[in-house]
């Protein structure tokens, strides 16, 4: 071994604790790859600050010697390079990215990252182009260790909830990130019991699809974020049909795809579930949707009727607390008549939903008007009493 080789392997060693303090800086490259659809800019911004605020502390409190420092330094930098697997870069392209700043050799390099494999959970394979590395996609350890109670808390409910309605390629990615948070609540008891104190409870039966086809799911995300269209079979029509993805809802625990089908400019709105093919196409298309906008429209329910109705009704017991506490809609106005009853008058779309919401509390509700919204939802009743052989 040189006298070079010597020092270096030295240095190296010696400082090697102290990298592990780093480890906040490294996650630039991870939260950029992870969170792009979600808050890049706030990550990125996490990130640079914790760099500055170790930065200060080990190279000034600690003295860190310059040649010290420029090797830590070094290193960092590469590191920050580094995807997460199922991404890679080459030691070749790794050495382009840093040889402006640091006048060392590939060898270096490539030396480096292999000393520190162990210590920052680095993968590596071989290739004709030589070693491809990344992080381990598993491991806690590449995630910033400073993340707090909240954060940790956050990452635990969307773990718990938001499995169904993510592409599976996000999941994979941010399992380091769970396993992080696993550990975080672990060391504080009174927080960790909160998922357990706090659940959301559905308002009516909770009735989940239960043939959700997960690689659907991820071909439609992916269609969604590179504008391109889906070829698909619908329910019970055996004819394929193009279509514009335009976004995804989640309503009832069921996911909605808005879209649009090729050659027409109307808005449909698709069961997931219900999808028996889904393939990628090459076709692009370009859109100016809003699916905000979408929503606040009440496009997403069922529409019966383009305009909005006046619902005039009387209510008493549950509905009447119900309404004196919340709204149907913005429009809403209620009058008591008398200690058991008042009268509501409110403005909202004609929905399928609003419908069958008045069929399960009509034992509370007298509906007004309009006639042909009284109609319907008495039809529906008697139907129900015919099926089930009440005279």
């Amino acid at each position: 071994m040189t006298n070079f080789d010597s020092t270096y392997s030295n240095l190296t060693t010696s400082y090697l604790s102290i990298l592990v303090l780093f480890i906040s800086f490294l996650t630039l490259n991870l939260l950029t790859d992870i969170f792009t659809t979600f808050h890049q800019a706030v990550a990125t911004k996490c990130v640079a600050s914790y760099n500055d605020i170790y930065g200060q502390y080990l190279f000034e409190t600690l003295h860190v010697p310059a040649k010290s420092k420029d090797a830590i330094t070094r290193i960092l930098t590469m590191l920050k390079h580094i995807p997460v697997q199922h991404k890679y870069i080459l030691t070749t392209d790794l050495y382009d990215k840093i040889k402006d700043e640091f006048p060392v050799s590939k060898r270096t390099v490539e030396r480096d990252l292999m000393k520190l494999t162990d210590v920052f959970d680095l993968t590596f394979g071989e290739s004709p182009e030589g070693n491809k590395w990344s992080f381990a996609l598993d491991s806690a350890h590449h995630f910033i260790p400073s993340i707090s109670i909240e954060e940790a808390l956050s990452l635990k409910l969307v773990e718990e909830h938001l499995k169904q309605y993510l592409p599976s390629q996000t999941f994979e990615k941010l399992n380091s990130l769970f396993k992080k948070s696993h550990q975080v609540l672990a060391k504080d008891g009174a927080l960790n019991k909160l998922p357990n104190l706090v659940l959301s409870v559905p308002q009516a039966l909770k009735i989940v699809p239960s043939n959700v086809n997960q690689s659907f799911i991820d071909k439609i995300f992916e269609a969604l974020l590179s504008s391109n269209m889906l070829l698909i079979k619908y329910h019970e029509n055996p004819k394929s049909y193009l279509i514009k993805p335009l976004g995804i809802l989640v309503r009832d625990y069921k996911l909605v795809l808005v879209c649009q089908y090729d050659g027409f400019n109307n808005i449909r709105n698709l069961l997931v579930h219900r999808l028996k093919a889904v393939e990628p196409s090459t076709h692009t298309f370009v859109h100016n949707f809003n699916l905000q906008a979408y929503v606040d429209k009440n496009s997403a329910a069922v529409s019966l009727n383009g305009d909005d109705i006046c619902l005039s009704m009387e209510v008493k017991g549950y509905v009447k607390d119900l309404l004196n506490e919340s709204v149907l809609s913005h429009k809403q106005y209620i009058t008591p008549i008398d200690s058991t009853w008042s009268h509501v008058d409110v403005k909202l779309p004609h929905t399928l939903e609003l419908e069958n919401w008045l069929q399960s509390q009509l034992h509370n509700i007298k509906i007004i008007s309009p006639k042909n919204l009284k109609y319907r939802v008495l039809e529906k009743v008697k139907s129900s009493l015919a099926n089930n052989e009440v005279p």
